[in-house]
């Protein structure tokens, strides 16, 4: 079931086909932004994935994947309210509305986003935020595929020593 509605979300949402494409596309964007294109393709590995794991464990792994969706809507928000797209100190409705309207363009983070990087930037400041979200990014992306970053560092430390002795 899952496989089908992946494939049906990437051709409603990418090509706008038929009424629902049409309409569906423009919305997801509005609330998501650019992330709407992610959707059908997580999905689809979602399905994939679930046929192999253990659905409790596929649970937790299915909010890891929507938290890690926020955070990069919630970056791309970032970046529009630091080019001045979105206005951080207006009321809460009025850049909601204009999150939306530059989401259906497929602008910045919709308004699932901009509802996060707003009060982030207010607290945080751009910067802070952007530290924030890259890093609570970073930590979800390891949890989800278990990387192991310091693994990976010691693994490309000890290539750089076989070389060093092959010099």
């Amino acid at each position: 079931i899952l496989v089908i509605i992946s494939v049906l979300l990437f051709v409603l949402i990418y090509t706008k086909s038929g009424y629902i494409g049409e309409h569906l596309s423009p919305m997801l964007g509005g609330i998501m932004g650019f992330i709407k294109y992610i959707i059908p393709i997580g999905t689809f590995l979602i399905a994939i994935y679930m046929t192999h794991n253990e659905k409790e464990y596929m649970y937790a792994k299915l909010i890891q994947y929507v938290v890690f969706l926020v955070c990069i809507a919630t970056m791309l928000s970032v970046f529009q309210f630091s080019s001045g797209n979105l206005n951080a100190g207006k009321e809460f409705g009025t850049v909601m509305k204009s999150a939306y309207e530059l989401g259906t363009s497929d602008i910045g983070g919709g308004v699932i986003g901009s509802a996060v990087a707003m009060p982030l930037i207010n607290l945080l400041g751009t910067t802070g935020a952007v530290i924030l979200v890259i890093g609570v990014a970073i930590v979800l992306f390891v949890f989800m595929f278990g990387v192991r970053p310091a693994e990976m560092i010691s693994n490309f430390l000890d290539a750089l020593d076989e070389r060093k002795e092959l010099k």
